[in-house]
């Protein structure tokens, strides 16, 4: 179903991102070694990458980086290894043979413990979890069985968390595992950027070609498409005219688009209910992510946001704004916190001007950050 709120898992279910899936096969095909999914968030990229990978036919793994962040508050080299692991287990739906043979080659690392359907590591004082031991053991049963393998890490700028230089590990595959792909996605593009920093003379990744891919949102004409196949699909009649509401509030990101459909075509609310609704849980999504980001300068960054939301788009504007709601603030203060917003994504600047992207994070700060 098309308003099914989980991420979608096949291309029957994935609407209209064929282009995004066709490149995606292409950079594969081309043997590229990083491939990078951008794009805001709640627009998509883990639908498509996992409908990518419902067709492969090649293994894979795919980690949800945001998920042990926020169960470990950090992505250690241990936790990293441990998901990992623990993602193996679909060789057992994929094929008996494969499990087996993965099994086989992962027995020779000393901290792997090796069950008859598991795998885990072994828990003692002098335990020392090596990445690049496991990736190059992959890496080795690949060639020895004419296949490749794709990492998948996904919200991966979270891995900044850490005491770890993961774009050195990326590096250092990069230029040594043949059989080893990885597939990165992040919502926090600045940030997933800087984590990567691909333009850094003197970062690890720095030279190397990384394949990017952005998943952008849906335009006007396809949003109400989408809407109008969704309710087809539940025989629920609506009107051009509240279709068009719907994009005009939520700018074409499929996350909320599917929720509304959902709330109305599944729920039963009407359509201003529906909208309502939206925004409503959307809202709080958008206070629990922030939350963090803003809580060492809570006042200055709200002020910001309270600024740009209520139209002012110029850094004096802002600036002058966030000095009338929270007092003095020096020049180079008040640009960073700026860029911190830019690169998570909360503010955009075009043209020297700021805007709010997300439709849903202007309602929020409005409406519930008393700004």
């Amino acid at each position: 179903m098309l308003f099914n709120l989980e991420p979608k898992n096949s291309r029957i279910d994935l609407y209209d991102r064929d282009y995004e899936l066709r490149e995606l096969y292409d950079a594969v095909n081309r043997d590229e070694k990083i491939i990078v999914v951008y794009g805001v968030r709640r627009v998509g990229k883990t639908s498509l990458v996992k409908s990518f990978l419902s067709e492969l036919t090649h293994p894979y793994v795919l980690i949800d980086v945001r998920r042990i962040y926020f169960t470990e508050n950090s992505v250690s080299m241990t936790s990293l290894v441990k998901y990992m692991l623990n993602e193996f287990r679909g060789f057992m739906n994929i094929s008996g043979r494969l499990w087996l043979s993965i099994k086989e080659i992962l027995t020779k690392i000393k901290w792997i413990k090796v069950g008859s359907d598991s795998l885990e590591i072994r828990i003692n004082g002098n335990v020392h979890v090596n990445l690049t031991e496991l990736l190059d053991a992959i890496n080795r049963w690949c060639i020895d069985n004419s296949t490749m393998f794709i990492i998948v890490l996904d919200e991966a700028q979270y891995m900044r968390f850490s005491n770890i230089r993961y774009d050195g590990v990326l590096a250092w595959a990069y230029d040594n595992l043949s059989n080893i792909k990885f597939i990165i996605t992040g919502s926090e593009i600045g940030v997933l950027r800087d984590f990567l920093r691909l333009n850094d003379a003197k970062a690890p990744l720095y030279g190397r070609y990384v394949k990017e891919i952005y998943v952008d949102r849906f335009s006007r004409e396809l949003s109400i498409d989408f809407l109008r196949a969704g309710f087809k699909e539940l025989n629920v009649e609506v009107s051009d005219t509240e279709l068009a509401e719907v994009y005009d509030k939520v700018d074409g990101v499929i996350g909320w688009v599917t929720l509304y459909g959902y709330l109305r075509g599944m729920v039963g609310l009407n359509h201003g209910d529906a909208l309502s609704r939206v925004f409503e849980e959307g809202s709080k999504l958008v206070i629990d992510e922030l939350s963090e980001l803003i809580r060492p300068a809570r006042a200055r960054y709200l002020a910001i946001l309270g600024a740009v939301a209520h139209g002012l788009d110029t850094w004096s504007e802002i600036k002058r704004y966030v000095e009338v709601k929270v007092g003095s603030i020096s020049d180079v203060r008040f640009n960073e916190l700026l860029r911190n917003l830019v690169r998570y994504g909360y503010l955009a600047k075009i043209n020297d001007k700021y805007i709010i992207p997300d439709p849903m994070v202007k309602y929020t700060v409005l409406n519930y950050l008393g700004h």
